[in-house]
Protein backbone atom coordinates (compact mmCIF):
# COMPACT_ATOMS: atom_id res chain seq x y z
CA UNK A 1 0.00 0.00 0.00
CA UNK A 2 1.40 3.38 -1.00
CA UNK A 3 2.28 5.82 1.76
CA UNK A 4 3.57 9.37 1.70
CA UNK A 5 7.36 9.37 1.70
CA UNK A 6 8.21 12.03 4.27
CA UNK A 7 6.60 15.27 3.14
CA UNK A 8 6.54 14.37 -0.56
CA UNK A 9 3.68 12.62 -2.35
CA UNK A 10 4.76 10.60 -5.38
CA UNK A 11 2.25 10.90 -8.21
CA UNK A 12 1.50 9.09 -11.44
CA UNK A 13 -0.69 10.16 -14.35
CA UNK A 14 -2.74 7.76 -16.44
CA UNK A 15 -3.97 9.41 -19.62
CA UNK A 16 -1.18 11.49 -21.12
CA UNK A 17 -3.09 13.72 -23.52
CA UNK A 18 -3.81 17.42 -23.13
CA UNK A 19 -5.41 17.14 -19.67
CA UNK A 20 -2.59 14.92 -18.46
CA UNK A 21 -0.11 17.55 -19.58
CA UNK A 22 -2.14 20.33 -17.91
CA UNK A 23 -2.09 18.53 -14.57
CA UNK A 24 1.60 17.74 -14.98
CA UNK A 25 2.23 21.47 -15.39
CA UNK A 26 0.29 22.11 -12.19
CA UNK A 27 2.08 19.41 -10.21
CA UNK A 28 5.40 20.90 -11.29
CA UNK A 29 4.39 24.06 -9.40
CA UNK A 30 3.47 22.28 -6.17
CA UNK A 31 5.75 21.89 -3.19
CA UNK A 32 4.95 18.52 -1.72
CA UNK A 33 4.20 16.43 -4.80
CA UNK A 34 6.43 15.00 -7.51
CA UNK A 35 5.64 13.12 -10.70
CA UNK A 36 7.29 9.73 -11.00
CA UNK A 37 5.26 7.70 -13.52
CA UNK A 38 3.20 8.11 -16.67
CA UNK A 39 0.84 5.61 -18.29
CA UNK A 40 -1.00 5.73 -21.60
CA UNK A 41 -2.24 3.21 -24.15
CA UNK A 42 0.13 5.02 -26.50
CA UNK A 43 3.46 4.66 -24.74
CA UNK A 44 4.96 7.47 -26.81
CA UNK A 45 2.50 9.91 -25.23
CA UNK A 46 3.62 8.77 -21.79
CA UNK A 47 7.25 9.07 -22.85
CA UNK A 48 6.69 12.65 -24.04
CA UNK A 49 5.45 13.71 -20.61
CA UNK A 50 8.32 11.86 -18.90
CA UNK A 51 10.81 13.70 -21.09
CA UNK A 52 9.12 17.03 -20.42
CA UNK A 53 8.42 16.81 -16.69
CA UNK A 54 10.85 14.18 -15.41
CA UNK A 55 10.20 11.10 -13.34
CA UNK A 56 11.13 7.45 -13.31
CA UNK A 57 9.27 5.67 -16.10
CA UNK A 58 6.68 5.77 -18.86
CA UNK A 59 4.56 2.73 -19.67
CA UNK A 60 1.54 1.42 -21.51
CA UNK A 61 1.17 -1.37 -18.92
CA UNK A 62 -1.71 -0.36 -16.63
CA UNK A 63 -1.00 -3.31 -14.30
CA UNK A 64 2.54 -2.11 -13.70
CA UNK A 65 1.25 1.40 -13.07
CA UNK A 66 -1.55 0.58 -10.62
CA UNK A 67 0.46 -2.08 -8.79
CA UNK A 68 3.48 0.18 -8.24
CA UNK A 69 3.83 0.39 -4.42
CA UNK A 70 5.87 3.59 -4.69
CA UNK A 71 3.04 5.65 -6.19
CA UNK A 72 0.98 7.48 -3.55
CA UNK A 73 -1.34 9.43 -5.82
CA UNK A 74 -2.94 8.67 -9.18
CA UNK A 75 -4.25 11.29 -11.57
CA UNK A 76 -6.90 9.87 -13.93
CA UNK A 77 -7.21 11.92 -17.12
CA UNK A 78 -8.44 9.22 -19.49
CA UNK A 79 -11.60 8.81 -21.57
CA UNK A 80 -14.75 9.07 -19.50
CA UNK A 81 -15.85 5.46 -19.78
CA UNK A 82 -12.62 4.30 -18.07
CA UNK A 83 -12.93 6.53 -14.99
CA UNK A 84 -14.87 4.18 -12.74
CA UNK A 85 -12.67 1.11 -13.16
CA UNK A 86 -9.46 3.14 -12.95
CA UNK A 87 -10.63 4.98 -9.81
CA UNK A 88 -11.49 1.71 -8.12
CA UNK A 89 -8.21 0.06 -9.12
CA UNK A 90 -6.23 3.00 -7.77
CA UNK A 91 -8.17 3.20 -4.51
CA UNK A 92 -7.97 -0.53 -3.88
CA UNK A 93 -4.21 -0.44 -4.45
CA UNK A 94 -3.93 2.10 -1.66
CA UNK A 95 -3.59 5.28 -3.67
CA UNK A 96 -5.29 8.65 -3.42
CA UNK A 97 -7.04 9.81 -6.58
CA UNK A 98 -7.72 12.98 -8.52
CA UNK A 99 -10.08 12.13 -11.36
CA UNK A 100 -11.05 14.46 -14.17
CA UNK A 101 -14.72 15.21 -14.72
CA UNK A 102 -17.12 13.54 -15.09
CA UNK A 103 -16.62 11.23 -12.12
CA UNK A 104 -18.32 8.54 -14.21
CA UNK A 105 -21.00 8.25 -16.87
CA UNK A 106 -23.64 6.34 -14.91
CA UNK A 107 -25.13 6.45 -11.42
CA UNK A 108 -24.09 2.85 -10.88
CA UNK A 109 -20.44 3.61 -11.62
CA UNK A 110 -20.47 6.71 -9.40
CA UNK A 111 -21.87 4.57 -6.59
CA UNK A 112 -19.21 1.89 -7.15
CA UNK A 113 -16.53 4.56 -6.80
CA UNK A 114 -18.15 5.81 -3.59
CA UNK A 115 -18.14 2.28 -2.19
CA UNK A 116 -14.42 1.99 -2.94
CA UNK A 117 -13.73 5.32 -1.21
CA UNK A 118 -15.62 4.11 1.88
CA UNK A 119 -13.91 0.72 1.86
CA UNK A 120 -10.36 1.98 1.42
CA UNK A 121 -10.47 5.26 3.35
CA UNK A 122 -8.44 6.93 0.62
CA UNK A 123 -9.07 10.44 -0.69
CA UNK A 124 -10.84 10.90 -4.02
CA UNK A 125 -11.01 14.41 -5.46
CA UNK A 126 -13.31 15.11 -8.43
CA UNK A 127 -11.68 17.70 -10.69
CA UNK A 128 -14.26 20.41 -11.28
CA UNK A 129 -11.89 23.28 -12.01
CA UNK A 130 -14.74 25.77 -12.50
CA UNK A 131 -15.50 25.59 -8.78
CA UNK A 132 -12.35 27.66 -8.35
CA UNK A 133 -13.32 30.50 -10.68
CA UNK A 134 -12.89 33.50 -8.40
CA UNK A 135 -16.02 35.29 -9.60
CA UNK A 136 -18.23 32.36 -8.61
CA UNK A 137 -16.98 32.86 -5.05
CA UNK A 138 -17.65 36.58 -5.42
CA UNK A 139 -21.19 35.79 -6.54
CA UNK A 140 -21.74 33.64 -3.44
CA UNK A 141 -20.43 36.49 -1.30
CA UNK A 142 -22.73 39.07 -2.90
CA UNK A 143 -25.83 36.84 -3.04
CA UNK A 144 -25.36 33.98 -0.55
CA UNK A 145 -29.03 32.90 -0.71
CA UNK A 146 -30.24 33.25 -4.29
CA UNK A 147 -33.81 32.81 -5.45
CA UNK A 148 -32.91 31.89 -9.04
CA UNK A 149 -29.66 30.84 -10.74
CA UNK A 150 -29.23 30.36 -14.48
CA UNK A 151 -26.24 28.67 -16.08
CA UNK A 152 -25.56 28.56 -19.82
CA UNK A 153 -22.72 26.69 -21.52
CA UNK A 154 -23.20 26.84 -25.27
CA UNK A 155 -20.28 25.70 -27.40
CA UNK A 156 -19.62 25.73 -31.12
CA UNK A 157 -20.72 22.53 -32.83
CA UNK A 158 -18.57 19.58 -31.81
CA UNK A 159 -16.93 17.52 -34.54
CA UNK A 160 -18.53 14.22 -35.39
CA UNK A 161 -15.35 12.21 -34.87
CA UNK A 162 -13.88 13.56 -31.62
CA UNK A 163 -13.84 11.04 -28.77
CA UNK A 164 -15.77 13.21 -26.25
CA UNK A 165 -18.66 13.10 -28.75
CA UNK A 166 -18.63 9.30 -28.86
CA UNK A 167 -21.72 7.97 -27.00
CA UNK A 168 -19.64 5.38 -25.13
CA UNK A 169 -16.26 7.04 -24.59
CA UNK A 170 -17.38 10.59 -23.93
CA UNK A 171 -21.17 10.86 -23.98
CA UNK A 172 -21.40 14.05 -26.03
CA UNK A 173 -21.39 17.69 -24.99
CA UNK A 174 -24.34 17.55 -22.60
CA UNK A 175 -22.77 14.78 -20.51
CA UNK A 176 -19.11 15.65 -21.02
CA UNK A 177 -19.28 19.37 -20.27
CA UNK A 178 -22.71 19.53 -18.70
CA UNK A 179 -21.33 18.12 -15.45
CA UNK A 180 -19.24 21.30 -15.11
CA UNK A 181 -22.41 23.36 -15.51
CA UNK A 182 -24.47 21.34 -13.06
CA UNK A 183 -21.69 21.35 -10.47
CA UNK A 184 -21.36 25.12 -10.39
CA UNK A 185 -25.14 25.56 -10.66
CA UNK A 186 -25.50 23.52 -7.46
CA UNK A 187 -22.50 25.31 -5.90
CA UNK A 188 -23.91 28.81 -6.46
CA UNK A 189 -27.50 27.83 -5.62
CA UNK A 190 -26.22 26.59 -2.26
CA UNK A 191 -28.55 23.60 -2.05
CA UNK A 192 -29.04 20.11 -3.38
CA UNK A 193 -31.33 19.52 -6.38
CA UNK A 194 -34.55 17.71 -5.54
CA UNK A 195 -35.83 17.16 -9.07
CA UNK A 196 -35.44 18.28 -12.69
CA UNK A 197 -37.65 18.81 -15.72
CA UNK A 198 -35.98 19.13 -19.11
CA UNK A 199 -36.60 19.46 -22.83
CA UNK A 200 -34.18 18.96 -25.70
CA UNK A 201 -32.70 15.95 -27.42
CA UNK A 202 -30.58 14.84 -30.33
CA UNK A 203 -30.98 17.40 -33.08
CA UNK A 204 -28.05 16.84 -35.44
CA UNK A 205 -25.16 14.85 -33.98
CA UNK A 206 -24.98 11.62 -36.05
CA UNK A 207 -23.89 9.53 -33.03
CA UNK A 208 -27.32 10.00 -31.46
CA UNK A 209 -26.10 11.71 -28.28
CA UNK A 210 -28.24 14.37 -26.65
CA UNK A 211 -26.61 17.47 -28.13
CA UNK A 212 -28.75 20.30 -26.70
CA UNK A 213 -30.86 20.56 -23.58
CA UNK A 214 -32.52 23.06 -21.27
CA UNK A 215 -33.52 22.04 -17.76
CA UNK A 216 -35.17 23.49 -14.65
CA UNK A 217 -34.04 22.31 -11.20
CA UNK A 218 -35.79 22.66 -7.84
CA UNK A 219 -33.31 22.86 -4.96
CA UNK A 220 -33.96 21.82 -1.37
CA UNK A 221 -33.34 25.36 -0.09
CA UNK A 222 -36.14 26.76 -2.24
CA UNK A 223 -33.94 28.10 -5.02
CA UNK A 224 -34.71 27.45 -8.65
CA UNK A 225 -32.08 26.73 -11.26
CA UNK A 226 -32.02 26.77 -15.04
CA UNK A 227 -29.47 25.09 -17.30
CA UNK A 228 -28.86 25.62 -21.03
CA UNK A 229 -26.27 23.17 -22.36
CA UNK A 230 -25.26 22.26 -25.88
CA UNK A 231 -23.20 22.92 -28.98
CA UNK A 232 -25.52 24.90 -31.28
CA UNK A 233 -22.97 27.71 -31.50
CA UNK A 234 -21.08 29.93 -29.08
CA UNK A 235 -23.02 33.20 -28.59
CA UNK A 236 -20.89 36.33 -29.12
CA UNK A 237 -22.43 38.52 -26.39
CA UNK A 238 -22.75 36.17 -23.44
CA UNK A 239 -19.78 33.90 -24.38
CA UNK A 240 -19.63 30.14 -23.91
CA UNK A 241 -19.91 30.34 -20.11
CA UNK A 242 -22.67 32.61 -18.79
CA UNK A 243 -24.41 32.80 -15.42
CA UNK A 244 -27.05 34.97 -13.77
CA UNK A 245 -27.98 35.03 -10.08
CA UNK A 246 -31.06 36.73 -8.63
CA UNK A 247 -32.35 37.64 -5.18
CA UNK A 248 -34.82 40.28 -3.98
CA UNK A 249 -33.57 43.62 -5.25
CA UNK A 250 -30.28 42.12 -6.45
CA UNK A 251 -28.92 40.65 -9.64
CA UNK A 252 -25.61 39.30 -10.91
CA UNK A 253 -24.52 38.68 -14.48
CA UNK A 254 -21.25 36.82 -15.11
CA UNK A 255 -20.12 36.86 -18.74
CA UNK A 256 -16.89 36.72 -20.77
CA UNK A 257 -16.38 33.05 -19.86
CA UNK A 258 -17.22 33.90 -16.24
CA UNK A 259 -14.48 36.53 -15.96
CA UNK A 260 -16.67 39.69 -15.80
CA UNK A 261 -19.24 40.05 -13.01
CA UNK A 262 -21.79 42.87 -13.01
CA UNK A 263 -23.65 43.33 -9.72
CA UNK A 264 -26.69 45.52 -9.32
CA UNK A 265 -28.57 46.28 -6.14
CA UNK A 266 -31.78 48.30 -6.11
CA UNK A 267 -31.09 52.02 -5.73
CA UNK A 268 -27.36 51.72 -6.43
CA UNK A 269 -25.14 51.95 -9.47
CA UNK A 270 -23.97 48.64 -10.96
CA UNK A 271 -20.57 47.39 -9.86
CA UNK A 272 -18.23 45.51 -12.18
CA UNK A 273 -15.69 42.95 -10.93
CA UNK A 274 -13.05 41.40 -13.16
CA UNK A 275 -11.56 37.96 -12.66
CA UNK A 276 -9.55 35.35 -14.49
CA UNK A 277 -10.33 31.98 -16.02
CA UNK A 278 -8.28 29.71 -13.82
CA UNK A 279 -9.02 26.62 -11.76
CA UNK A 280 -6.54 23.88 -12.67
CA UNK A 281 -3.76 25.03 -10.36
CA UNK A 282 -6.21 25.93 -7.60
CA UNK A 283 -7.83 22.49 -7.58
CA UNK A 284 -4.41 20.85 -7.52
CA UNK A 285 -3.41 22.98 -4.55
CA UNK A 286 -6.67 22.09 -2.79
CA UNK A 287 -6.11 18.38 -3.47
CA UNK A 288 -2.58 18.46 -2.09
CA UNK A 289 -3.73 20.43 0.97
CA UNK A 290 -6.34 17.76 1.73
CA UNK A 291 -3.66 15.06 1.52
CA UNK A 292 -1.19 16.97 3.68
CA UNK A 293 -3.73 17.86 6.35
CA UNK A 294 -5.65 14.59 6.24
CA UNK A 295 -8.93 16.43 5.67
CA UNK A 296 -11.83 15.31 3.44
CA UNK A 297 -11.73 16.17 -0.26
CA UNK A 298 -13.29 19.56 -0.88
CA UNK A 299 -14.92 18.18 -4.05
CA UNK A 300 -15.57 14.51 -3.36
CA UNK A 301 -17.37 11.55 -4.93
CA UNK A 302 -20.75 12.80 -3.66
CA UNK A 303 -20.23 16.05 -5.55
CA UNK A 304 -19.26 13.98 -8.58
CA UNK A 305 -22.39 11.87 -8.19
CA UNK A 306 -24.65 14.92 -7.97
CA UNK A 307 -23.10 16.55 -11.04
CA UNK A 308 -23.47 13.39 -13.12
CA UNK A 309 -26.97 12.64 -11.86
CA UNK A 310 -28.19 16.18 -12.54
CA UNK A 311 -27.33 15.63 -16.21
CA UNK A 312 -28.53 12.03 -16.46
CA UNK A 313 -31.88 12.78 -14.81
CA UNK A 314 -32.36 15.76 -17.11
CA UNK A 315 -31.86 13.37 -20.03
CA UNK A 316 -34.28 10.93 -18.37
CA UNK A 317 -36.84 13.74 -18.17
CA UNK A 318 -36.52 14.29 -21.93
CA UNK A 319 -37.67 10.73 -22.44
CA UNK A 320 -40.36 10.57 -19.75
CA UNK A 321 -41.80 14.04 -20.24
CA UNK A 322 -42.02 14.28 -16.46
CA UNK A 323 -39.91 15.72 -13.63
CA UNK A 324 -37.30 13.22 -12.48
CA UNK A 325 -35.91 12.89 -8.93
CA UNK A 326 -32.29 13.57 -8.00
CA UNK A 327 -31.75 14.02 -4.26
CA UNK A 328 -33.70 10.91 -3.26
CA UNK A 329 -31.51 8.79 -5.56
CA UNK A 330 -28.33 10.22 -4.03
CA UNK A 331 -29.64 9.67 -0.51
CA UNK A 332 -30.61 6.09 -1.31
CA UNK A 333 -27.18 5.42 -2.81
CA UNK A 334 -25.37 6.87 0.20
CA UNK A 335 -27.62 4.92 2.57
CA UNK A 336 -26.74 1.67 0.83
CA UNK A 337 -23.05 2.53 1.11
CA UNK A 338 -23.38 3.12 4.87
CA UNK A 339 -25.17 -0.19 5.26
CA UNK A 340 -22.53 -1.93 3.19
CA UNK A 341 -25.11 -3.35 0.79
Amino acid sequence: MAENKGNMFRAGIIGCGSLGRTHAQCIAQLEGMELVAYCDVYQESARELLDEFGGEYATSDADRFFNDPDIDVVYITTMHDTHADFCIRALESGKHVLVEKPLAMSVEDCVRIGEAVKKTGKTLFTAFKMRYYELLWKAKELIPSPILVTMQMMDDRWGDDIWPNDPVKGGGNVISQGCHSTDILRFVAGGDPVEVYAVGGNYYQPSGVVDNLTAVYRFDNGAGGNLVQGDCGCPPVTSKFFMQVFAEGKSITISDRLTTLTYREAGAEPQVFLGTESGFLEENKAFLRCLQEGTPATIDHVDGLYATLMVLQAIASLKSGQPEPIKSIVEQSLSLQKEGV
